[in-house]
């Protein structure tokens, strides 16, 4: 059974209005609040880029984005939104960014030119540990003697503006959803509410929600997308179900055997090879592989479920965040 969508889901989610309605230049400025409300300072959009561009191959997930644009000084945007888990997760960040630079950098030109980058993460899992649900991630140098702050020289200030290198280099914000149970205590806040509830608070004023409210409502939409937007909402709805209710019946409950089987094999077998090698290390290599062997079985089992609900294949591939050949394999796997 897929779950129905609350009647209080009156606006179109922002993941989806990236994809598909940002392009238009009537909605830049909802894009344009929520930056500057992130950023402390005013954006302003002056082109969406094809996100496509920066992937080697169409299902090459990993290298795509969900929406790149530019702003008024020609510094690059990388904004995704991700729904499940991804322990590598923080090289994918670092990635995303690196393959940026290269991508707009010719190679004739001196390094000056490379762009600054603001990488955007809107993630709804706990990624990494902390009591915050906003992180702001930067490049210092500190010194290793003195403890000062390395600064720009006045030449480079001058050429490059900015006072320390930080402010050349790629800049990422990490938007913990799931940490945030409220009260709102600020605009961002209020962004990060319609991010979680499709729905926007009783009164606001965080730049761009006052156009969140005039242009992304679904009775706004034509019959064709929000038919197709309505599907997609269905998929996840299933996928969020079936992550809610995976502990709760006998084929889970061993399945969670299984994941504790191979963390305590993992354990074990770190513990003899750290024994007989006379490293410690080999405990804690061990113990990784546990979390990894434990990690794919309830990345296995969600997928399978999903199946069982019926939720396609490509709905699988997206919603997961892995190639479509692997889904396929997992499936031959588990239902032979």
């Amino acid at each position: 059974m897929s779950k129905t969508i609350p009647p209080a889901r009156t606006f179109i989610s922002f993941d989806w209005a990236m994809k598909r309605l940002f392009k238009q230049k009537s909605n830049h400025d909802i894009l344009e609040g929520f930056l500057s409300e992130l950023f402390k300072f005013d954006v302003r959009v002056t082109v969406i880029l094809d996100s496509e561009s920066i992937a080697e191959k169409k299902d090459d997930k990993t290298n795509r984005v969900d929406l790149l644009c530019k702003n008024e000084h020609d510094e690059l945007i990388i904004i995704e939104v991700q729904y499940f888990r991804e322990t590598d997760y923080f090289q994918r960040m670092l990635f995303g960014a690196s393959k940026l630079v290269l991508e707009y950098l010719d190679k004739k030109l001196p390094y000056g030119k490379i762009k600054k980058i603001y990488s955007v993460h809107i993630v709804y899992f706990n990624l990494g540990l902390g009591k915050d649900y906003v992180y702001r991630g930067r490049q210092q140098f500190t010194g290793i003697h003195q403890n000062d702050t390395l600064k720009l020289g006045r030449a480079q200030r001058r050429r490059f503006g900015g006072t320390v290198p930080a402010d050349l280099y790629p800049e990422y914000y990490i938007i913990n959803i799931s940490r945030f149970v409220g009260p709102i205590k600020d605009s961002l806040d209020e962004w990060i509410y319609y991010f979680k509830h499709s729905k926007l608070p009783k009164s606001y004023q965080a730049k761009g929600l006052g156009e969140v409210d005039k242009q992304l409502k679904l009775d706004l939409m034509n019959p064709e997308l929000h038919k197709e937007y309505m599907h997609k909402l269905k998929e996840y709805g299933i996928s969020e179900k079936t992550l809610l209710d995976y502990w709760d019946d006998g084929e889970a409950e061993g399945e969670h055997r299984g994941f504790l089987k191979g963390l305590i094999k993992g354990k074990a077998e770190g513990i003899a090879e750290g024994k007989a090698e006379g490293k410690a290390e080999g405990i804690a290599e061990g113990m990784e592989v546990g979390r990894e062997t434990g990690a794919r079985i309830q990345l296995e089992a969600t997928v399978l479920r999903m199946h069982r609900h019926g939720m396609s294949l490509e709905g699988i591939s997206e919603i997961m965040g892995i190639e479509g050949a692997e889904v396929e394999a997992i499936l031959k796997k588990l239902t032979v």
